[in-house]
């Protein structure tokens, strides 16, 4: 099964003007996802795929990546995420 905001299975968004499409393009193009915007007026805004592709957070500015999990936690434990924070 292909990963969610992979060229095999984009991310899909809905949202209602052209400034946040951009703003969701941009979140999409920084972190190497691919993703479909829609623009719909009429409709209410779906941004799930990239809510999960951010690791539950809604995009803003406290959205970050969470560590790679071979790099160090951030927690200052000194082990790597994976056996910290990231399990």
């Amino acid at each position: 099964m292909a990963k969610l905001g992979s060229k095999e299975k984009p991310a899909i968004v809905k949202v209602q003007t052209e400034e946040r499409a951009m703003e969701m393009m941009a979140i999409c193009n920084a972190n190497g996802w691919q993703v479909i915007v829609g623009i719909e007026p009429d409709v209410k805004e779906n941004i799930d795929d990239i809510i999960t592709l951010g690791g539950g957070t809604k995009p803003g500015t406290n959205f970050k990546m969470p560590p790679a999990n071979n790099a160090p936690c951030p927690c200052g434990s000194g082990k790597k995420y994976k056996r910290c924070c990231g399990i």
